[in-house]
């Protein structure tokens, strides 16, 4: 997933603790609140989508 803030592809986690999606690049700070359900379907790669 491609960062809507600063840009970068793949730097997008899944935060347990905030049910969030999280920028991992180190100044960007992005967050963006949503569901675990909503989550997993944003973070699956092609592979696992082709193969289910």
């Amino acid at each position: 997933m491609i960062c809507p803030r600063c840009g970068n592809e793949k730097e997008i986690a899944y935060s347990v603790l905030s049910n969030s999606l999280v920028c991992l690049e180190r100044d960007c700070g992005f967050e963006l609140e949503t569901n675990p359900s909503e989550a997993h379907q944003i973070l699956e790669t092609e592979e696992e989508l082709v193969c289910c």
